[in-house]
């Protein structure tokens, strides 16, 4: 009785091993949906002023501790602010109770030389610190001197799109 030999083998072959970076943004460290709604994202506080008071008063916009951008570096991003909730072919801090209103300005410079308009794209930096983007926001406020005493607000959207 003949046996027949196992003859040993290796056979070898090869796959592919690939994946596609995109370049995008995060925000919280997760990619929203398009048009998620954010919440709010910081506050520009002009701070407390007299009633008579003729001075302008500026802010930056402080974004929550809740709130982080990040960005693939170089990544085109431009942000647009709405009109708020008193537009008027200007932003406008209404009072809390009465009708008066009180115009104001963003700027998108520290200097307040570049406003930004109603929905106006503006460029924002992602290559100087991309984990922690900060939304190039400042804003001005001329206070006349005969404002009824109380609290002047306003809400804005700010739409950010890559």
């Amino acid at each position: 009785m003949m046996l027949a030999a196992i003859a040993d083998a290796s056979p070898t072959g090869e796959f592919t091993v690939s994946a596609t970076i995109t370049a995008g943004c995060l925000v919280n460290q997760q990619l929203p949906p398009n048009g998620a709604v954010l919440g709010a994202i910081g506050s520009l506080d002009f701070g407390t002023a007299s009633a008579l008071s003729r001075e302008t008063r500026t802010a930056a916009l402080l974004t929550s501790a809740t709130f982080r951008l990040s960005c693939t570096p170089g990544v085109p991003l431009t942000m647009r602010i709405d009109g708020g909730r008193q537009p008027d072919g200007e932003r406008r801090l209404a009072h809390e109770n009465v009708s008066e209103t009180l115009a104001y300005r963003l700027y998108r410079d520290a200097t307040l030389q570049a406003t930004i308009g109603i929905d106006q794209p503006v460029a924002v930096d992602t290559s100087s610190n991309p984990d922690d983007i900060v939304l190039p926001v400042w804003g001005s406020l001329d206070l006349p001197g005969n404002l009824p005493a109380g609290l002047y607000h306003d809400t804005l959207t700010i739409t950010i799109e890559w």
